[in-house]
């Protein structure tokens, strides 16, 4: 069954698999309080984005019906960023779960809910002209716009008990992050973030959502290339081409981004080095299984020495996917549901 927006918007208390249906004629959020960091666009970095994910409204809803939805969020969530037509997709853990006494989250992906037939399952097959092809083809990382990963979901679980558990926000950095959900959680709890990516249209997609949901942390998005700033790649994107060693962050946050083997290996650079300055920095990178995780992982252990004075090595241990997760937190992929990810572990 699919639903529109006529099925969902006059109803008060509409109960959906995770994703919420808009139709484009619905209103641009106004201007929000959601404050700025002086200085945030001096650094001009880029990053590899993928990152998290989660569905929408145009696949069947399956699953069990998980997520009863604010009118207030749905009413004034944007149905356009950057000319692509986007649609929320809500969360709502349980009680007293997120911060600030807050039922429910969003983020906002790349959607056409309305083109779809009810039997195209999967992301990557978007009939022409609509929006998530456009974005597809136009972009040269679209896999953090068209959804919502597995990996995000653990992800985003694992920062929101760090917010839990600290006396004042974290400073998070993430890196790809895509539709931005762990960055959308920090925030929810009134973290400074600088969220990452290598592409302009999800760094979008994270401000449109944290401004329409009035989140009380403080973003700094900026656009990096991994290779650029491991000092992999000197003629990439970026604007410098090593991680900026004047910078410390509480948390750092990478999920699902080592589908490539060199950005894995840049990624595990770039860590490691940031631990390096910082060794109490939390650190919560989710993988799916991808396959540069391994170059990741020997980066990371190459930089930090650990097998080199014969620790443990650093690896990915298999986590559930919440069960708040949408839609059974199927991949964009292939549709499949996951019911568990790799979470990096340093012990």
């Amino acid at each position: 069954m699919l639903l529109s927006a006529r099925d969902v918007l006059p109803c008060k208390d509409v109960v959906l698999s995770g994703y919420s249906a808009l139709s484009a004629s619905r209103p641009v959020a106004p201007s929000s309080p959601t404050r700025s960091v002086p200085g945030c666009d001096a650094w001009t970095v880029q990053i590899s984005a993928f990152a998290v994910g989660a569905w929408c409204v145009k696949r069947h809803l399956r699953g069990g019906l998980r997520a009863s939805y604010r009118a207030d969020l749905l009413d004034h969530a944007p149905a356009e960023v950057d000319g692509f037509q986007v649609v929320p997709v809500c969360f709502s853990p349980g009680p007293d779960v997120l911060p600030n006494r807050r039922s429910q989250l969003c983020s906002l992906i790349v959607s056409d809910e309305d083109h779809y037939d009810e039997h195209n399952e999967i992301m990557w097959q978007p009939p022409a002209g609509t929006s998530a092809q456009r974005a597809i083809s136009r972009l040269n990382d679209a896999f953090g716009v068209v959804g919502v990963w597995p990996a995000a979901w653990v992800a985003a679980e694992r920062v929101i008990s760090i917010c839990r558990a600290r006396q004042k926000p974290p400073r998070l950095l993430e890196i790809g992050c895509g539709s931005g959900l762990p960055s959308i959680c920090a925030l929810a709890a009134g973290a400074d973030v600088v969220a990452t990516d290598v592409e302009e249209l999800p760094l979008s997609l994270l401000k449109a959502a944290a401004e329409y949901q009035t989140l009380p942390g403080q973003l700094c998005t900026r656009k990096m290339d991994v290779l650029a700033a491991a000092g992999f790649n000197k003629t990439s994107w970026g604007g410098r081409t090593s991680y900026p060693s004047d910078e410390a962050f509480d948390v750092i946050v990478c999920s699902d981004c080592l589908y490539k083997h060199d950005v894995a290996q840049a990624i595990g650079n770039i860590i490691g080095k940031a631990l390096l300055l910082r060794p109490t920095t939390l650190v919560v990178v989710t993988d799916a299984d991808r396959r540069g995780s391994q170059e990741f992982l020997d980066e990371l252990d190459k930089v930090l020495g650990l097998s080199l004075a014969k620790l443990t090595p650093p690896h990915f241990e298999p986590v559930p996917v919440p069960a708040w997760a949408a839609d059974d937190a199927r991949d964009p992929f292939d549709g499949t549901a996951t019911e568990q990810v790799g979470l990096l572990s340093l012990l």
